[in-house]
């Protein structure tokens, strides 16, 4: 039978077991709390966890992306109460849609072991440890048009589905981010209060693991997510949010938020041809003498970028 199925896991849970095994194990103790307490409130879904490994399945499509949304959140949140900066709270996971079999079996009278197999399970599992930052990656079968249907143009899954064009894995399939940091069944009041709340913990996070690059890109993946998840609320270059982005993260480490900045304004442009967006267009014109803006002209130039790109020069005609 076809299932969706999301393999989640904690970032960096490894290098905290090394540092402080009690440190570790109390903030695993905390998402085992987070995640049972959201999966046990619906029936529809079903999981196991093992260590810092969580598998959910469903045959519903909303149900599970909202329920892992929702997981994101509250984990992200308790990250403020954590004073240490080597330990945190991030899950990063890929979900999938495919056959399935899966059930209990007993191969002993102390060990019982669950049966699943499928493709579903193998998809999320190897797309998984490819994905930098707190992620939710959703796998979607292109030549599937049910599947496109049911997830794309879901009007109950309660995340923006954002499309990372950049992303590639198994041929025949796209790949798109949900926009946790937002929930649409919140008031839009609600919605922007929280997000507002998830983007300052992101912030702060990406200014205190700035040092080793490897450590900061996932930070500055997350923040993207926020960003973007925040853009709905933009309507001009004025926006407070995105001037104190590209004041707070001038270096050139963090070009990749430069882009995301620029890429949220010619969306919303496209929105609000009205709105203001001088400071975005001075901003450009100022970062692109950069030397690290290298890799912007080198993400925008991927085949799979071209819409961007095009974008861009309409956005500063």
């Amino acid at each position: 039978m076809e299932k969706i199925l999301a393999y989640i896991d904690l970032l960096g849970f490894t290098k905290m077991i090394e540092k402080e095994h009690q440190k570790a194990e109390e903030l695993l103790l905390q998402f085992y709390d987070i995640a049972f307490g959201i999966i046990n409130d619906d029936n529809r879904l079903k999981g196991n966890i093992s260590s810092d490994c969580l598998l959910v399945y469903s045959d519903n499509y909303s149900v599970l992306i909202n329920c892992l949304a929702e997981i994101y959140r509250v984990c992200f949140l308790y990250n403020d109460t954590i004073s240490d900066a080597d330990f945190y709270l991030l899950p990063r996971g890929a979900v999938s849609v495919g056959k399935m079999t899966i059930g209990e079996r007993d191969t002993s009278v102390t060990i019982t072991k669950d049966f699943m197999i499928g493709k579903a399970l193998v998809h999320s599992s190897k797309l998984e440890p490819q994905i930098k930052g707190s992620r939710l990656l959703i796998a979607v079968n292109a030549q599937d048009e049910k599947q496109m249907t049911a997830l794309l143009q879901n009007k109950e899954i309660n995340s923006v589905l954002y499309q990372n064009c950049t992303f590639k894995f198994w041929p025949g399939y796209q790949y798109v981010d949900a926009l946790w940091f937002l929930d649409l069944d919140k008031t839009p009041e609600e919605q922007k209060k929280e997000v507002l709340k998830l983007l300052n913990i992101a912030i702060q996070l990406t200014k205190m693991n700035s040092k080793n690059s490897k450590i900061a890109e996932h930070y500055i993946n997350t923040l993207r997510i926020g960003l973007l998840s925040y853009s709905k609320f933009v309507e001009s270059g004025n926006d407070m949010v995105l001037q104190a982005v590209i004041k707070e993260f001038k270096n050139g480490k963090y070009w990749f938020l430069w882009l995301t900045v620029i890429e949220i304004a010619i969306n919303c442009k496209n929105e609000n041809k009205n709105g203001d967006w001088s400071y975005i267009q001075d901003f450009y014109k100022k970062v692109s003498l950069e030397k690290s803006w290298i890799y912007v002209i080198e993400e925008i130039n991927k085949p799979e970028k071209l819409y961007l790109k095009k974008a861009l020069k309409t956005f500063l005609a």
